[in-house]
């Protein structure tokens, strides 16, 4: 396990090194020179970003079809790997679950909004312990940051070091 890192803006720990974007092997090493559209969310891939699917086809020039593929975030789904996973555990979590949930999607929304590829695989629950799988890792950090921002308790990080992937846990 590498260094820890230190308490930063947030108080939490951190364990291990950020990953390089480059570690990413669901994204493209080089840029795609035509637009293409997810066969699966219809998320738009054009000028090296991906978009969601209303915003770039309509500024798309006319009589282009865009191509055809898998975005990054439905290769995960599809291949069950997850870029981070939020655990949220406590007899806290149990009386405030509902507020929770509902701040999580809230969450998501916003960063889906921004990046089509941070989605929210699955969400389980066992126990006092609420799980949840992202396609992005900077998506499960801001849950993190985000829930403990909101209702304190004990944050925690654990970064990859050789791949794109963050484990983060909370509790109260």
């Amino acid at each position: 396990m590498g260094a820890q890192r230190g308490s930063g803006r947030y108080g939490v720990e951190e364990h291990g090194k950020r990953a390089a974007r480059s570690a990413d092997v669901y994204l493209p090493a080089e840029g795609k020179e035509e637009a293409v559209a997810c066969t699966g969310c219809r998320a738009v891939y054009w000028g090296k970003r991906w978009f969601s699917e209303g915003d770039e086809l309509a500024k798309l020039p006319a009589g282009r079809v865009p191509g055809k593929v898998v975005c990054p975030a439905c290769q995960r789904m599809k291949d069950n790997n997850p870029a981070g996973v939020v655990t949220l555990s406590g007899d806290y979590l149990l009386q405030h679950e509902e507020v929770i949930l509902n701040a999580v999607r809230n969450i998501e929304a916003k960063a889906r909004a921004k990046n089509p590829l941070a989605r929210i695989m699955e969400i389980g629950q066992e126990g006092k312990v609420l799980t949840i799988r992202t396609t992005h890792e900077k998506l499960a950090e801001k849950l993190g940051k985000e829930i403990y921002k909101s209702h304190s308790g004990k944050l925690g990080f654990q970064w990859s070091e050789d791949e794109s992937f963050v484990r983060v846990n909370w509790s109260r």
